[in-house]
């Protein structure tokens, strides 16, 4: 059985996200921040990505078997989306006219000048696609827009607020609220409007989201198996961000940091940004390019393994000693001693 410290620690270190601003590295992608809570290295807008640390017993992800076949069922249930999306073609428009402006640039797909922001953006839409051929309105205006105007964050100082904790969470939260309320307000000129707006605000927001990492059966599933479809495509949608962001830093900056950093902060680097990657884009990450076999050993030990602590404890143990989160009312009376 496992022992208490084990137990205590298993309950610890869900992420929420967060939406900082931009700091450079000298690569076209900045170190991200703690996002969704923790270390990991930031989009230009900040930090937003979803829990990047490594699988432990009190977690599921929605690679897990029965989760797997909700999200299978969701997608083929869900109609896929027209030829012509004019809403969504004029937010897409206003938001890259927006990052136009941003007076930081990096070379581009053409290898000129572009401006760092909308450059991002596009990188990230395009892994977005490639992940979900059938990516909703709201997943591609997160892709797009998740650091609309960020450069602008600069000009909330964290010298206005009280130097505690309170004002710390203060400054950060008005920080999130700006970027989520100027997202909201280009789609709503672009004529979106109730659920949509309400999603995309939740997620700029870290408000009301599930983690993917960290999901249970009986979180989607009710009584007499009603199905929370919305709780179960938000995380969907959560995940396809995590993927496609870790994709295109390892695209875009893991050579260059191979490069320059020594082995062992490469691999912490490695392991901090692509420690959330589901099981699909493992795969796509190893089809990506041909690494050399130093990295392609760097990457094994860093990517996700497979194989599943979890199962291992359901088969020794059984279904109770494996289900340590603290919501799982099925086992608040278990004796795990």
């Amino acid at each position: 059985m496992l022992a208490a410290g084990q137990r205590q620690a298993s309950c610890r270190g869900s992420r929420s996200i967060v939406a900082g601003t931009a700091h450079s590295r000298g690569a076209p992608l900045p170190p991200r921040r703690a996002p969704c809570g923790g270390g990991g290295s930031a989009s230009p807008g900040g930090e937003a990505a979803v829990g990047r640390g490594a699988r432990h017993v009190a977690r599921a992800t929605l690679d897990e078997p029965e989760l797997r076949t909700l999200v299978v069922k969701l997608r083929k249930e869900t109609p896929p989306p027209p030829g012509k999306r004019p809403m969504l073609d004029a937010c897409i428009a206003k938001i890259d006219e927006i990052n136009s402006g941003d007076p930081k640039t990096v070379p581009g797909d053409s290898g000129r000048p572009e401006p760092f922001r909308l450059a991002y953006s596009k990188w990230l839409t395009k892994w977005v696609l490639k992940l979900d051929p059938q990516a909703c309105d709201e997943l591609l205006i997160l892709a797009r827009g998740k650091n609309i105007e960020s450069w602008k964050l600069a000009e909330i100082k964290r010298d206005d607020y009280a130097p505690n904790t309170g004002g710390q969470k203060g400054w950060e939260f008005d920080r999130k609220r700006w970027l989520a309320g100027r997202l909201t307000d280009v789609m709503k000129d672009a004529g979106y409007e109730g659920a949509a707006l309400t999603l995309v605000e939740d997620v700029m927001m870290g408000r009301n989201v599930p983690n993917p990492r960290d999901m249970r059966l009986h979180d989607l599933v009710g009584p007499f198996g009603l199905k929370n479809n919305g709780l179960l495509l938000a995380a969907c949608i959560m995940q396809t961000l995590a993927d496609a962001e870790a994709l295109l830093f390892l695209d875009r900056n893991f050579e260059e940091a191979f490069d320059r950093m020594p082995a062992n902060e490469v691999e912490a680097l490695a392991r901090r940004e692509l420690g959330a990657l589901s099981e699909e884009a493992v795969v796509a990450a190893m089809r990506m390019k041909k690494w050399s076999p130093v990295q392609e050993k760097l990457l094994a030990r860093a990517l996700p393994k497979p194989f599943r602590f979890t199962d291992i404890l359901r088969a020794t143990e059984g279904v109770a000693a494996s289900s340590l989160h603290p919501g799982d009312h099925r086992y608040a009376n278990f004796d795990y001693e």
